[in-house]
């Protein structure tokens, strides 16, 4: 994790969720590059512990995760942190957006997915939060 915070992140970090070790470190670089908190989690399981821990501020979830996967998590996520939680779906799915609306993300990326694109992503759902 980074110590450093923009202003528009409010106090908890970026959960980043993927058992892809590449796509989550990837994903934990370029969102600290550009100045976030992340935490990571390899699982459903690690993502639940993580954040029930420490609220983050938004989730990026894989939707495909061994043991508890991404549809679990997030209601799991729903239950304790409420529907005001971030969180943006992460898939390979081709039915991402019928997905993604059932488990209540305010957006989704299909794999493969431009890391640009991911921040502008995370970005917008920091924006919600703050007005």
């Amino acid at each position: 994790m980074t110590a450093v915070e923009p202003m528009t992140q409010s106090a908890g970090p970026i959960l980043v969720v993927d058992d892809d070790s590449g796509t989550r470190l990837a994903i934990q670089w370029m969102l600290e590059e550009d100045g976030f908190l992340v935490d990571t989690a390899i699982d459903g399981t690690q993502a639940l512990e993580r954040a029930a821990n420490r609220t983050p501020a938004l989730v990026v979830l894989d939707l495909r995760l061994p043991g508890v996967d991404g549809t679990m998590v997030a209601a799991q996520l729903r239950t304790e942190h409420g529907a005001a939680l971030p969180i943006l779906l992460i898939t390979a799915d081709d039915r991402a957006e019928q997905t993604a609306h059932q488990v209540g993300a305010y957006a989704y990326l299909c794999k493969p997915f431009d890391l640009d694109d991911l921040v502008a992503a995370v970005q917008r759902g920091l924006n919600r939060l703050t007005g």
